[in-house]
């Protein structure tokens, strides 16, 4: 089966690389917003407010602070694109029939962030 390469997003375009591009557009804003040069970094509150928000209820609450640290695969204390896009990916590939940017975000969310972060035990 032939596939199609999909820009920036490098994955095919079979699991939701022009999803995965238009949240990268979403994630450049955010990156924007802690006064450094656009990094691909965004720090956990800025992450929070751009893309957790709808799915926990308090910034500061331990399921939030664990799901986080699900996404901080590196540990240092910001989420990189490429820790968020590995669950985008994973949810474009398990959930291949999602027509929306939002509803790869859910499915990335729903399906995979916070089982993760239940999961972690500190």
């Amino acid at each position: 089966v032939a596939t199609q390469s999909t820009g920036s997003s490098g994955i095919n375009a079979e699991y939701g690389g022009e999803l995965i591009d238009e949240i990268k557009g979403t994630w450049d804003q955010w990156d924007n917003r802690d006064g450094e040069p656009q990094d691909n970094t965004i720090l956990f509150e800025h992450f929070y407010h751009g893309f957790m928000a709808p799915y926990f209820t308090d910034y500061r609450s331990e399921t939030t602070r664990k799901s986080l640290a699900a996404l901080d695969m590196d540990n240092d204390g910001t989420i990189d694109w490429f820790e968020f896009k590995t669950y985008l990916v994973w949810a474009g590939r398990e959930y291949p029939h999602v027509k929306s940017a939002d509803e790869l975000l859910d499915h990335a969310f729903r399906f995979g962030i916070i089982p993760a972060g239940l999961d972690q035990n500190n």
